[in-house]
């Protein structure tokens, strides 16, 4: 299991709290949120720009991505945030 994998289990299994995260007054789910900043920081990072605070290796380690580089991840990447967001419709 990635690291991704194993914080949404503890989440569902109350062993970890994530953040709540918040916009327009409402709360989001946590998850998606994050999903959709690292698939722009990997976007980014695919077209040869660096992003402040994060680091490719990271994404790749947390995600359990294969490659050398974003681009090579980016696809991968995509798939993992559209089956999180089919799951979280279902």
């Amino acid at each position: 299991m990635t690291q991704f994998e194993i914080a949404q289990q503890q989440v569902k299994e109350k062993q970890l709290q994530a953040p709540k995260v918040m916009t327009e007054g409402k709360q989001i789910d946590y998850f998606g949120y994050q999903l959709a900043v690292h698939h722009f920081n990997l976007k980014l990072m695919a077209k040869g720009m660096a992003c402040r605070g994060i680091k490719f290796t990271d994404i790749k380690k947390y995600y359990g991505l294969k490659g050398k580089s974003a681009a090579d991840c980016l696809g991968q990447f995509e798939e993992i945030f559209n089956n999180y967001k089919q799951n979280l419709n279902n």
